[in-house]
């Protein structure tokens, strides 16, 4: 019995590891108001985004500390200094422009609004983009705010 059972264990340990997904970039990508050094994006962090892609076109994209995945949910815990929430990302493209939507769902009392959605449009023929956010908040309201823009440039790949 103790052996069915070992099988048994070992069998659904192999199947949770088999189903993992795993992220290989293959490009790494960043966009923000002018060009700088990975090191020098992180003093203004909130304001680049690093884009990975793998050879699938699935993605994380890292802003401001969080990252938005487009194959997984990510979870982060509420912190002194990390508001919690929850992350994902979607893709849809047509010729030119990649339109990325990167969600985060707050965690209750982490703040005011209980989701952001930011809207990041990439034209990487021209190396552009254009980011736009909007707060959705619990009694339904939203608010959009002002659009930024800037440069893109191949960081590796």
């Amino acid at each position: 019995m103790k052996k069915l059972l070992g099988i048994v264990v070992l069998g659904l340990l192999l199947c949770k590891i088999s189903n993992a997904e795993i992220f290989n970039f293959e490009k790494v990508y960043m966009c923000g108001p002018k060009k700088i050094s990975y090191d020098e994006q992180f003093k203004s962090r909130g304001w680049y985004y690093t884009i990975h892609l793998d050879k699938d076109e699935r993605f994380i994209i890292r802003n401001n500390e969080y990252n938005y995945s487009s194959f997984e949910k990510t979870y982060y815990h509420t912190l002194w200094v990390q508001n919690g929430k929850i992350t994902s990302a979607e893709l849809s493209k047509d010729s030119t422009i990649y339109y990325f939507e990167l969600t985060s769902t707050y965690l209750p009392g982490a703040t005011d609004s209980y989701k952001r959605i930011k809207y990041l449009d990439i034209n990487f023929d021209l190396m552009t983009y254009v980011s736009k956010i909007k707060d959705i908040y619990a009694d339904g309201t939203s608010k959009m705010f002002d659009p930024t823009n800037g440069v893109c440039w191949s960081e590796w790949g």
